[in-house]
């Protein structure tokens, strides 16, 4: 079984990005919402992630800080979540390649209830993945690791019937602490689109 990464790994899309472009209507917020929600409260992108609170209740704080409409702080989040892209379009049929050879390939991602809201369903990734593993259902990110514990995947390995050395995740991050490497979870770092692709190639031929 093979997980990959969603942010930074298969799509490099940002929440929110159609409102960097200048003659975007609503571009004078852009700044304003990201860095409200990914700078000045960095603790909030990764409860948001645990799945302590959900879209509704971010778009209500951006609201009451700046006075933006919340219905609109909402659609422009969803939009944004509906218009992500792969980083190559090599991508889809490379991982079909893998799965046609009999390894599953399941998206592991820090992610935020939006992913399987709005990204799953409008990229229709369902038809070319085989499983969504959503720290926002998981209420823990990736790299939140126990001594000899891997709270993320330990679960959802068990169900399979398979073991940590059964498996590979490819991502753009690597556990700093050691212990997927130490308790034989391999992962595989990527740089960019281009480490990424060789990589699928690598196991698809």
């Amino acid at each position: 079984m093979i997980f990959l990464d969603w942010k930074g790994t298969l799509s490099g899309s940002l929440f929110w990005s159609q409102l960097a472009d200048p003659g975007h209507e609503r571009h004078g917020w852009h700044k304003n919402i990201t860095d409200f929600v990914f700078i000045d409260n960095k603790s909030l992108a990764n409860r948001w992630m645990k799945g302590e609170f959900g879209e509704e209740y971010v778009a209500e704080l951006i609201s009451g800080k700046f006075g933006y409409p919340k219905d609109l702080v909402l659609e422009d989040l969803a939009e944004s979540c509906r218009s992500m892209e792969l980083v190559s379009d090599e991508i889809l049929e490379l991982v079909g390649r893998i799965r046609s050879k009999g390894i599953e390939c399941v998206i592991a991602t820090d992610n935020m209830d939006t992913f399987m809201k709005h990204t799953k369903p409008a990229m229709g990734l369902e038809d070319h993945f085989d499983d969504f593993l959503v720290s926002f259902e998981r209420k823990v990110l990736k790299f939140d690791v126990g001594y000899d514990s891997i709270p993320f995947f330990d679960d959802y390995l068990s169900s399979k019937k398979l073991s940590r050395k059964d498996v590979l995740l490819i991502d753009d991050r690597i556990d700093k602490s050691g212990t997927y490497d130490r308790l034989g979870f391999e992962i595989f770092q990527i740089s960019d689109a281009r480490d990424l692709v060789e990589k699928l190639k690598e196991l698809a031929y």
